[in-house]
């Protein structure tokens, strides 16, 4: 799965995010201790992901089942200098479609903000402030897309990958399967966060 955690260290590849953020060679072994640091580009990072929300238990089942998604996988992402991704992975029903990544995390929407990643657009999801991104703009990444959503101590982020060889999904934007979930997703999100 591709995150804001594999932008951090190679660009937002299928492999890799933390360079474009960090500044790192790679992404840190899942299951690793975080480092300590505790600012990206002067910001101060919070320690753990935000709790309060897990994707992987919190999302209404009627919003997977209406976005034909099962094989939840759970996930624990850490990359170099602190940053974490906390939930879960699913896959289109029968394949052919797109994959998806909720995740909580400890990146503000300031950090994702501050990369200048093109493609980028702000907008308000239930009544929280949301960045939808690629790292790269052209044809050949649009079927990459990350959404974040403001949360109190980092972000929830929604991450998309959408072959164009997908037989039933291929031919639509993964920015616009990224957004059309966060705004199904995102009310679940509790005041309190």
């Amino acid at each position: 799965m591709v995150h804001l955690a594999r932008f951090l260290c190679a660009g937002i590849g299928v492999v890799g995010i933390s360079s474009a953020l960090l500044g790192c060679d790679s992404a840190t072994p899942r299951h690793s201790t975080p480092t300590p640091t505790q600012t990206i580009n002067g910001r101060e990072l919070a320690k753990d992901a935000p709790s309060g929300f897990d994707p992987c238990t919190d999302i209404p089942e009627q919003v997977l089942t209406e976005a034909k998604v099962g094989r939840e996988t759970r996930d624990l992402t850490e990359a170099p200098g602190g940053v974490v991704w906390r939930g879960c992975d699913w896959a289109y029903l029968g394949g052919g479609g797109y994959a998806m990544s909720v995740r909580m995390t400890n990146l503000t929407l300031d950090m994702v903000r501050d990369k200048n990643f093109p493609e980028t657009t702000e907008y308000t999801v239930a009544g929280r402030t949301a960045i939808a991104w690629r790292q790269e703009a052209g044809r050949s990444t649009k079927d990459v897309c990350d959404v974040n959503v403001a949360v109190r101590g980092g972000s929830m982020e929604v991450n998309v990958v959408n072959p164009p060889s997908g037989r039933d999904t291929g031919h639509l934007d993964s920015c616009e399967i990224a957004r059309s979930l966060t705004e199904k997703i995102a009310p679940s999100i509790p005041a309190s966060l």
